[in-house]
């Protein structure tokens, strides 16, 4: 990584040229190659990036299922340490262990103030950041474009790393955690004694099946056609770990769920999910779907059935509240989000991450950094 600029402590109108992974379209893979930062804005942090994990919607938007922002820096499950800040008064320093929030918010909108940093009304960023060597804008994948050398991400969506917590499980935190455990804590507010089902057993699933455990359920049935990944679920407190056929289905609904959690994004998944539950249940869909994914619901038997049909953006957390929270539980051993990384790769071997991730295997591959 190479720089020019007078104090490399705050922010100044200085180009950093990083390595990183870009994606030139639709169905390419990523590839190494030299592209330049920004200049921080007065909000802005710039971090030297240890650890990114390959989610489901980076290899999604590599296939242009999400949009048409090309070329583009994947990752967003980031965290690293702060090089460089955009203002004297930043509340983080130089050298801060930090984690990156999918929330990518601006603390001041009135859903940043509702407690709903996630929609935050300025969260999408509206130009290409980045830039290639030629010239060529290149996007920052929700506003971060972790699978780089460094990023520059706002100074809002940051959050400390306690100094034991390694950089791989900090970084799963950023998404995986926030999504899974933020859905059950904060969006279906899942009770003690309940009976659950999870549609889905990657890293998002996994982690709803840690914060079923921690909530008290008494059953929580997972279903997904992996066989690793069932018995992943079955050692972090899974009651059950199932394929996912009709007739498995079929003896499911014989005793329906209190709640159902779907984290595919297809409409069979969210149909089976509602399909899955008690008169009275909650339904949360929380999967990635594409843009032209849509799902049927008989609209007498729903309405009667009284059920909750809830959706989850990144478990609406609220960073500077929650990622401590999970912080404290992993560390007095309470939260096992070592199990949720079942790999890791350097970042010239992203492309092997990324059909690793395809195959549906482990959990969650962490690109780390040197």
């Amino acid at each position: 990584m190479s720089e020019g600029r007078q104090d490399p402590h705050v922010g100044s109108i200085s180009i950093v040229r990083i390595l990183a992974a870009v994606v030139a379209g639709p169905g390419s893979a990523p590839e190494l190659t030299e592209v330049d930062l920004p200049p921080l804005g007065i909000d802005d942090v710039r971090i030297r990036v240890a650890a990114t994990g390959v989610c489901h919607t980076d290899i999604a938007w590599a296939a242009g299922e999400y949009g048409d922002q090309f070329p583009a820096v994947l990752g967003h499950e980031t965290a690293g340490v702060v090089e460089e800040v955009g203002r004297h008064d930043s509340p983080y320093a130089v050298g801060d262990r930090v984690v990156v929030a999918l929330t990518n918010h601006c603390g001041t909108c009135a859903n940043c103030e509702r407690g709903s940093p996630i929609l935050c009304d300025l969260r999408e960023d509206p130009v290409a950041r980045l830039t290639g060597l030629d010239g060529t804008p290149i996007w920052a994948a929700y506003a971060v474009g972790g699978f780089a050398e460094a990023a520059v991400v706002r100074a809002s969506s940051l959050v400390r790393i306690p100094g034991d917590v390694p950089f791989p499980v900090a970084a799963v935190v950023g998404c995986a955690v926030a999504c899974g455990v933020g859905s059950v804590w904060n969006i279906a507010q899942v009770c003690p004694g309940s009976t659950v089902v999870v549609l889905g057993a990657g890293a998002v699933g996994a982690a709803v099946v840690l914060g079923c455990v921690l909530a008290g359920a008494e059953r929580v049935v997972v279903v997904d056609p992996s066989g690793p990944r069932q018995q992943s679920a079955l050692a972090i407190g899974a009651t059950e770990a199932v394929d996912a056929t009709d007739e498995v289905a079929e003896r499911l609904s014989s005793e329906p769920f209190d709640y159902a959690f779907e984290c595919v994004g297809k409409a069979s998944a969210m149909e089976t999910a509602v399909r899955l539950t008690r008169r009275g249940g909650t339904v949360t869909l929380m999967g990635a779907a594409n843009r032209e994914e849509t799902f049927r619901l008989n609209a007498l038997e729903f309405v009667s059935s009284q059920r909750r049909l809830l959706a989850s953006l990144g478990g609406n957390v609220q960073p500077h509240v929650d990622f401590p929270r999970y912080f404290a539980l992993y560390r007095s051993g309470r939260l096992n989000l070592d199990a949720l990384v079942t790999a890791t790769a350097p970042l010239d071997g992203i492309a092997h991450a990324f059909v690793a991730n395809a195959r549906a295997t482990g959990l969650r591959t962490v690109v780390t950094m040197t």
